[in-house]
């Protein structure tokens, strides 16, 4: 297994860092660098986006949650199809619009200079930390086959995504991802069929033991503050997908890269309605190795099944799949971690220097420079990953889904709702949206210190009553908007009376 893993890797890799070559000549200026000129079609666009959500974390922290867990996380999926119908008719016609390559410049445009920064740094922070949980997702795969150091995956991993995202820029990202989720695919569709394989009965002996175990539960349907039923799952997911769609700077440039609107709603359309069968395959994948190894216990799996979940899949295919077959599987991993790495380095240069560098560092300068800062750009977050990557390696506490969900509602607080402020409400200024957001990062701070473990260690009876944090982006998403409405109702309220 280990020489054809290496022999995976290597190609796969090659074919990243071509592609990259390949379209590095291309790149003029900004607009072709982040954007690739508006000149792309919808349906290569469209797969990008169904690479760029099926990461790493699909393939190895989708099956580890309902293997240890259940199928909490299958429900929400759905909310991203609602969201991306709304998109394609109401958020993607306005981006379209803005002439820089960030989207952020709508926020300056409807509530001052704050907004674009607001927003700008929020984006940052959680792409960050997502590319680097995304990275050591891989590195947990790799370091089973290979039996390298997860550290020197991560580094050759984020060096190989940093130069060639740097180098070809979004259309190289585009056409790159467009390969990577053929491989992915490939790679994945054979893994449900070889756990069933051992099973005696196949996939009724899993229905037979999974639903009556809660395997298969979507939660529960009670209404509480205090833990993630389906409705605080739904509700939450409805919030994080809208924030997705309305706030990614990676999602934007999908939005303004193809040639016309009719291309952009294809793309959402093909992206979309590819992605949520994926996600309910591989969280059945989950629920499958956790009655293999039910029905064939195994000390190894039983070892590591409440700390790092994450391993159930390497582990399967490092144990039961032949040579071969593992090599294919595990180039699905890399490709699926490969396309979205790419887009989010490409997304956050883009932030970077539009929406930091160019609007408040160094104005003025020609579009070569900015060309060249978007690329140092790059490579500086590369760095940054990699070493972002290492700490979680060895500090992480949590599983990988929660730790990721976790940092998307804490940095996006109030985002989506800031948005819908701007796009619905014309009569809503600047002043009324800096206090609505003063206090909605105010009472998300103040929450997350009431949920914290000094807290309720100090505290107990009142942490308990603190709504778990999952509640954040329901809470803040409509909190923002309302605030703002009150406080422009109280201003016009105030205003003098009109001179006669």
């Amino acid at each position: 297994m280990n020489a054809i893993s290496i022999v995976v890797v290597v190609i796969c890799l090659g074919i990243s860092l071509g592609v990259g070559a390949f379209f590095s000549r291309r790149q003029t200026g900004t607009g072709a660098y982040f954007l690739a000129d508006g000149r792309m079609s919808g349906w290569p666009i469209g797969f990008s986006i169904t690479a760029n959500m099926i990461s790493a974390m699909t393939f190895l922290s989708n099956p580890g949650y309902s293997f240890q867990q259940d199928f909490r996380w299958v429900l929400p999926g759905f909310c991203f199809i609602f969201m991306a119908v709304f998109s394609m008719f109401f958020i993607a016609p306005y981006f379209r619009k803005v002439s820089l390559p960030s989207g952020y410049q709508y926020l300056e445009q409807r509530f001052g200079t704050w907004a674009r920064a607001y927003a700008a740094i929020g984006y940052l922070l959680f792409q960050f930390l997502r590319l680097a949980i995304i990275l050591y997702a891989t590195s947990i795969a790799l370091e089973i086959f290979l039996g390298v150091p997860a550290c020197w995956i991560i580094f050759v991993m984020g060096v190989v995504v940093t130069i060639y995202t740097m180098m070809g820029g979004f259309e190289a990202v585009v056409w790159t991802e467009v390969f990577q989720v053929v491989i992915l695919a490939v790679g994945a569709i054979v893994l449900v069929p070889a756990v069933l394989h051992f099973i005696p009965g196949g996939i009724s002996t899993v229905f037979d033991m999974a639903v009556p175990a809660g395997k298969m539960s979507l939660g529960s349907m009670s209404f509480t503050f205090a833990e993630k039923t389906i409705w605080v799952m739904m509700l939450s997911s409805l919030m994080v997908n809208a924030s997705d769609y309305t706030t990614r700077q990676d999602f934007i440039q999908r939005y303004r890269a193809p040639r016309s609107l009719g291309h952009t709603r294809l793309a959402l359309a093909i992206g979309t309605f590819t992605v949520v069968p994926i996600w309910i395959y591989f969280n059945f994948l989950g629920t499958s190795l956790w009655t293999l190894y039910q029905v064939q216990p195994d000390p190894v799996v039983d070892a590591f099944r409440s700390v790092a979940p994450e391993k159930i899949v390497p582990y399967f295919m490092n144990t039961r799949l032949p040579p071969a077959l593992g090599g294919l599987v595990l180039g699905g991993i890399l490709m699926a971690s490969l396309s979205t790495l790419a887009p989010l380095l490409n997304a956050s240069a883009v932030t970077l220097v539009s929406d930091i560098y160019q609007r408040f560092m160094v104005k003025g300068r020609g579009d070569l420079h900015y060309l060249k800062a978007g690329r140092v750009t790059t490579a500086c977050i590369g760095v940054l990953t990699i070493g972002l990557a290492l700490y979680i390696a060895a500090a992480r506490t949590q599983t990988l889904q929660d730790l990721h969900y976790t940092a998307s509602v804490v940095m996006s607080a109030g985002l989506f709702g800031l948005f819908m402020l701007g796009f619905f409400s014309k009569r809503t200024g600047g002043k009324p949206a800096i206090i609505a957001t003063s206090v909605t990062l105010a009472v998300t701070i103040v929450w997350l210190a009431l949920r914290s473990a000094p807290a309720a260690a100090r505290w107990p009876a009142l942490a308990a009553r603190v709504p778990d944090y999952f509640w954040i982006p329901v809470f803040t998403n409509l909190l923002l908007p309302a605030v703002a409405l009150l406080v422009a109702r109280a201003l016009r309220g105030r205003a003098p009376p009109a001179a006669p």
